[in-house]
């Protein structure tokens, strides 16, 4: 094995490991991108999940930030246009338009003799062939005309169609955290997709690592800071600002809302909490499904003191029910801001941005740790102070003049554990009474004493779990949307696109692909069953080296994969399964897949590679050595 640590550092607490390089110049001046130097690591940026993505070099674009799912599985990068037309002036192919053009050219002897990885500007430059495509400005709503010489044809294949889908690729240079890159784009109908822009190799190569635990690292380090009690101002009305650490997007509070399907504009009221309304027409940004409704996603302009105007993607809903106009989702918040938890009305003031050397206590919206020996589920809060453990019932009593409370905890193997302590002081909330007591806690990887208070599940709630408080750091809590579990503690580490991964007693290479949220893996024979009362799943695992397996494993879930144009979503089973890569051992969920077309049986995705894996989509086995069939 030749496995290299970056660092023994915490995600959450700093990147040590990762250096600050000074911005490129290009770019630097046109939009803000960053305000510090970004990540790198080796002269290479490195990337989140998602990032954002510029096209400056289009003078009504520049400076607008468009989404980029940051994809080391995709070979090509692709982007979001409509109107898109292929046209030539060479004698040959000047009658010719379009795909009846593009598959002329694929077919014609000069070209078709190439081989298509072998295909570039150069090779389709003498047929003066051009490419005008449509993007649109997500703010204004208005199209924006682009036109560029082609620079290959993409010819993607699938299993579903006969025919290879064709796709003009044009070159463009696009700009993440300052860095330009020159890029080959297929443009493509990317409407039923959250991100406009797919970053694939054309993009990462030599340029950019892949930290696939992340969504918006580059913005990070730029995070402003907002607390409780938040308003901002849309269209001249106050907008009380809640949060939601589970859902991604953003939703706004809207009434009257009408959709021209023509114009795909849509016209609402918004209002403030004393009943104002003023009536606002934006462009439709695209449709959302929410609890089984389409609901409109717009871009609308925010505004706050001592700030130029933002502009942020929200949904529209009638939230008349809610104390809050405007409930700021996840995607909101991993592109602007962390929450400090114990201030408030920040936005009134002047804007106070995340610092690197910050010794605050960085929490995701989703966390375990373990007290006592016991590992919980855990949840940070806006409002709670003293740190609170839920359980389903606690007992004080008096011990030899002293008060004590008992109560329950469920062990990893499900056994019920009885913990006795000395109460160290009450806490009255409302009409219960919560004592405070003092526990072990496992942070970052170090063992922390620390006092927090006990109270009872409520009605609805089944399961124990724990709440960070405002008072569990000295330094306070920060919580940081980007990840979850930042209080988990594992190395970073370089890792190439392919590696050697041990997966229940099978050794083969795989793909690590950040593009994927949960790891798949090639199964023929698949049958579902029921075994008692538990759904049960068998399968056969195999791959080109020969290698072949019988699982039968529990169903844990289900996926429904989201299809390409011109492609039926389809539904997969999902088992866990236990993978080894390097040093870095998890047990995960895999869905199930007929992969038996692809060379490698098995990609490992984001719910894998979270967990410190840093990724180059140019170089393979960085950490592992190659089969003998690939040395």
């Amino acid at each position: 094995m030749k496995k290299i640590l970056l660092a023994l550092s915490v995600l959450s607490v700093s990147f040590s490991s990762l250096s600050f390089a000074e911005s490129d110049s290009a770019g630097s001046a046109l939009n803000a991108t960053t305000q510090h130097p970004p990540y790198t690591l080796e002269n290479k940026l490195v990337l989140g999940r998602v990032e954002n993505v510029y096209l400056n070099d289009v003078e009504q674009l520049k400076g607008i930030a468009f989404a980029g799912k940051i994809d080391t599985g995709a070979d090509t990068t692709s982007m979001h246009a409509t109107d898109i037309h292929v046209s030539s002036d060479h004698p040959k192919f000047n009658k010719l338009r379009d795909q009846e053009l593009m598959r002329a050219l694929i077919d014609y002897e000069p070209i078709d003799k190439v081989h298509y990885d072998n295909w570039n500007a150069e090779l389709f430059k003498p047929y003066k062939v051009n490419v005008t495509f449509t993007v649109t400005q997500p703010q204004s709503g208005k199209s924006i005309e682009i036109s560029r010489p082609i620079t290959r044809v993409g010819v993607i294949r699938n299993r579903t169609q006969k025919q290879p889908i064709l796709r003009p690729t044009v070159t463009l240079p696009l700009t993440i955290a300052d860095k330009t890159v020159m890029t080959e784009v297929n443009l493509t109908d990317r409407s039923q997709f959250s991100s406009p822009i797919l970053i694939g190799k054309t993009f990462l190569n030599n340029n950019a690592w892949v930290l696939a635990g992340y969504d918006y690292l580059q913005q990070q380090k730029n995070a402003q800071l907002i607390g409780n009690k938040e308003t901002v101002t849309i269209a001249g009305l106050k907008q009380k600002i809640s949060y939601s650490l589970s859902n991604n997007y953003s939703s706004l509070h809207a009434t009257d809302i009408e959709i021209d399907d023509k114009t795909q504009r849509v016209t609402f009221n918004v209002e403030d909490s004393q009943g104002k309304s003023k009536l606002l027409t934006l462009p439709v940004a695209r449709m959302l499904n929410v609890s089984g409704e389409k609901r409109p996603m717009v871009v609308v302009p925010i505004d706050t003191p001592n700030q130029p105007t933002q502009h942020w993607l929200v949904y529209l809903s009638d939230r008349s029910k809610f104390g809050s106009q405007l409930r700021l989702g996840k995607n909101t918040l991993n592109e602007r801001f962390m929450l400090d938890t114990s201030k408030k009305s920040l936005l009134a003031g002047k804007p106070k941005t995340f610092s690197p050397d910050s010794k605050a206590m960085q929490v995701s919206g989703s966390e375990s740790l373990t007290l006592d020996g016991i590992t919980l589920d855990a949840e940070p809060s806006m409002t709670v102070k003293t740190p609170l453990l839920k359980v389903a019932s606690f007992e004080m009593f008096d011990k030899k003049g002293k008060e004590w409370v008992t109560y329950y905890l469920t062990t990893a193997d499900g056994e019920a554990k009885q913990f006795s302590k000395p109460i160290n002081k009450k806490l009255k909330v409302g009409s219960s009474i919560r004592p405070v007591v003092f526990g072990t806690f496992m942070l970052y990887g170090e063992p922390v004493e620390l006092p927090y208070a006990i109270d009872v599940l409520s009605e609805n709630e089944t399961e124990d779990y724990f709440v960070i408080g405002q008072k569990m750091s000295k330094e306070g809590v920060l919580i940081n949307t980007r990840s979850d579990h930042l209080l988990d503690t594992y190395p970073l580490f370089k890792a190439g696109h392919i590696e050697v991964a041990q997966v229940d007693g099978l050794s083969f290479p795989v793909k690590l692909d950040t593009g994927a949220d949960v790891s798949s893996i090639n199964a023929q024979n698949i049958k579902q069953f029921t075994r008692d009362g538990r759904k049960m799943v068998s399968f056969t695992y195999e791959n080109d080296q020969g290698v072949k397996k019988e699982f039968t494993r529990k169903v844990v879930d289900s996926m429904t994969i989201t299809a390409k144009k011109g492609e039926k979503a389809t539904t997969r089973p999902v088992v866990e399964m236990h993978v080894t890569l390097g040093q870095l051992e998890k047990k995960i969920r895999v869905n199930l897949q007929d992969r038996s077309r692809f060379h490698y049986s098995m990609i490992l995705g984001k719910n894998f590679l979270k967990y410190g894996a840093v990724v180059a989509s140019e170089s393979n086995y960085l950490i592992t050595e190659p089969p003998e069939s690939e040395q």
